[in-house]
């Protein structure tokens, strides 16, 4: 079981597995991260090289900005779509309780859209990505989105196997049912014939 599987293993329904974990572009976290790495790194490390003496305060100070940088990187890290073999679940991840998921199976997508907008997203190639869910206004979001047209096609992928899968799962379905109908109707022409015959 991969890394990943563990991390994500309770947004999953039994027999569910991830083919792919969609992240928010790397750069989001590094910008959320710029000001705890700058006030609570950076800042401690030069003033203990002036004053060295007081180091138990500077220490302190610079574990509060290692805490806030994983604070973020958590906040990056769990901000995902799981794209699974049944469907796509979304899970936000506001602080560390705050915690939102969203399921669309790939039978209930309606449609799906990316936006990238700007110089930087253009450049660097990320956006939102929206998927609406058939027969209500609910519509799920993976904002700045790495690669999303990239992301999009994979979706869509993933959909058309599970289409091809469950349509071939209906016709096996179906075929012996239709093979269980004619062998309940042989077998009782046959009860019928015998009474008569007797």
């Amino acid at each position: 079981m991969k890394f990943r599987d563990r991390i994500f293993s309770s947004y999953l329904d039994d027999g569910e597995k991830i083919f792919h974990v969609a992240h928010r572009h790397l750069l989001i976290f590094k910008i959320d991260s710029a000001k705890p790495m700058f006030f609570g790194i950076v800042i401690p490390t030069i003033l203990y090289l002036f004053f060295p003496q007081a180091w138990p305060i500077f220490a302190l100070w610079g574990l509060g900005g290692l805490l806030g940088i994983l604070y973020f990187f958590i906040d990056w890290y769990y901000d995902v779509w799981l794209l699974t073999n049944s469907g796509v679940v979304d899970v936000e991840r506001n602080g560390l309780f705050d915690i939102t998921s969203t399921r669309v199976e790939y039978h209930m997508m309606e449609g799906m859209s990316y936006t990238i907008k700007g110089v930087l997203q253009t450049f660097l190639n990320y956006g939102d990505i929206t998927i609406d869910k058939l027969g209500s206004q609910t519509f799920v979001v993976l904002k700045d989105a790495a690669s999303p047209k990239k992301l999009e096609r994979l979706v869509m992928k993933y959909q058309e196997k599970f289409v091809n899968e469950r349509s071939v799962r209906d016709h096996h379905t179906l075929k012996g049912m239709l093979s269980d109908m004619i062998a309940y109707h042989v077998q009782n022409k046959k009860i019928n014939i015998n009474k008569k015959n007797k």
